[in-house]
């Protein structure tokens, strides 16, 4: 069952045809990420023909979990002024495993131009789910951002597949949110028979965005549909194709030179298979002194014809094609080598200013103005459901846990300075500690004069 021909086909449950050219592309990075390609195999040598995989470093998949770790690391926190918005957000986001979720929902999102973080409510509390850029169709958006889409998710019951099918948009009253499912063939059937408690459509009214979030690389455009964005290695084919050819020539140097030794015909035996087929071997452990007919010492002679094998040329080729990649993505030269190694430390990024920092101040940037959006998001429906105070704040920032982007210890001891020679406000202080909005600085220190 097609998953995109139920999104978008020509019985769609969602119409739009740029999304439908797009998911070409989107299927094609997602290949390349998972060890595919349309270079991946060649053909054999011999006369009986055939193709072989090409052996590959996946230089793709190495290059995105780089850059996912580098721009979402272990012991991120979650801040906001209101304590209440910040304990709710994280036992949310803990009971939704949201930080061994998203560093993988990342490495994805950069190899397939995006993703989505959809929020929604279930019995048990707020939800999240991490909806990959090929099970996503953007149906209305502007240049601010998308106002409507359509996700799929495949299940299995009872041996059976199904997909459900769900869309989201702006209307005049609210948020429309409508569900269908299909069966394995392709055919609606009622929702009912997994889901009896679920509507096929439902209004939330006084919502002007919907409930998820698209979170682009911001590394190009989708050429066919321009609000999706292009995977981090979209102008850089050619480069781990040329990877994969060094790769797989230097697999082959071992597999082609190994070890060959020249023996006199006499030294081969021979026994007879179970099929009457005479096959013929050297025996290497062979001791048993015998006499042979010839007066020519050279047709005695064992002989090694083994060949050199040529392995540094090609660890050099695969170090310049590795620095070319990082070149063409925005990391440093040797981010990627299997060499040299990565820069050891977050201070020496900094300090080095090098490239792979400038980039990933800029993925980060993206990434906290989307996480921002799913925090608001979470509170929303937090208040809806009772679980958050209706007078909490929805907004909350992000703590990287380390300093690759900017020290916290020096930014707080530098806005406490400000504030203490009188340079900057309370407010402004209390905004750059925290990561919150003047606005919302100015309203917590407004209540704190009022107590």
């Amino acid at each position: 069952m097609n998953l995109k021909s139920l999104l978008f086909g020509k019985r769609g449950f969602a119409k739009s045809s740029a999304a439908d050219a797009a998911s070409g592309d989107i299927d094609r990075w997602l290949d390349i990420y998972r060890g595919g390609g349309d270079w991946r195999y060649t053909r054999k040598g011999g006369l009986s023909g055939g193709t072989r995989r090409v052996a590959t470093p996946n230089a793709a998949k190495a290059l995105c979990a780089e850059l996912a770790r580098l721009c979402f690391t272990e012991g991120t926190e979650i801040i906001s002024v209101d304590k209440e918005t910040e304990a709710f957000l994280k036992k949310t986001l803990d009971e939704n495993r949201f930080f061994e979720r998203f560093p993988d929902f990342l490495e994805k999102a950069f190899a397939a131009g995006g993703g989505v973080v959809k929020v929604y409510s279930a019995s048990d509390g707020v939800k999240l789910d991490f909806v990959g850029a090929e099970s996503f169709v953007p149906t209305k958006w502007d240049g601010r951002g998308f106002y409507g889409g359509a996700f799929g998710s495949n299940i299995t019951e009872n041996g059976r597949s199904y997909v459900l099918a769900e869309t989201q948009e702006i209307a005049d009253g609210g948020l429309v949110i409508s569900n269908k499912l299909f069966n394995e063939n392709g055919r609606e059937i009622e929702l009912s028979a997994l889901y009896p408690k679920m509507r096929e459509e439902t209004v939330i009214k006084g919502l002007k965005k919907p409930l998820f979030t698209y979170f682009g690389t911001g590394a190009g455009k989708n050429r066919d549909c321009p609000p999706l964005g292009a995977s981090v290695f979209a102008d850089s084919e050619d480069t781990l194709k040329a990877i994969d050819i060094v790769f797989d020539s230097l697999t082959r140097e071992f597999i082609l030179g190994r070890k060959r030794i020249i023996v006199p015909s006499y030294a081969v035996r021979g026994e007879y298979d179970e099929h009457g087929e005479l096959k013929r071997y050297f025996n290497v452990n062979d001791e048993v002194f015998e006499a042979f007919s010839t007066s020519d010492t050279e047709e005695l002679k064992i002989t090694d014809n083994t060949g050199e094998l040529r392995v540094s040329e090609h660890i050099e080729a695969l170090e310049e094609l590795l620095d070319l990649l990082c070149m063409q993505t925005g990391l440093s030269e040797g981010a990627l080598s299997f060499k040299s190694g990565t820069l050891r430390t977050a201070t020496e990024v900094v300090s080095r200013n090098s490239r792979t920092y400038r980039t990933a101040c800029f993925y980060r940037k993206l990434i906290v103005n989307g996480l921002a959006d799913v925090f608001e998001n979470i509170c929303i429906l937090g208040k809806m459901s009772g679980e958050l105070s209706r007078n909490a704040l929805e907004s909350a920032s992000i703590r990287f846990a380390d300093s690759v982007c900017e020290d916290e210890g020096t930014k707080i001891e530098r806005a406490r300075s400000l504030y203490a020679s009188g340079l900057i406000s309370k407010p402004r202080a209390l905004s750059e500690i925290y990561g919150v909005s003047l606005e919302e600085a100015k309203t917590i220190v407004k209540e704190d004069n009022n107590d």
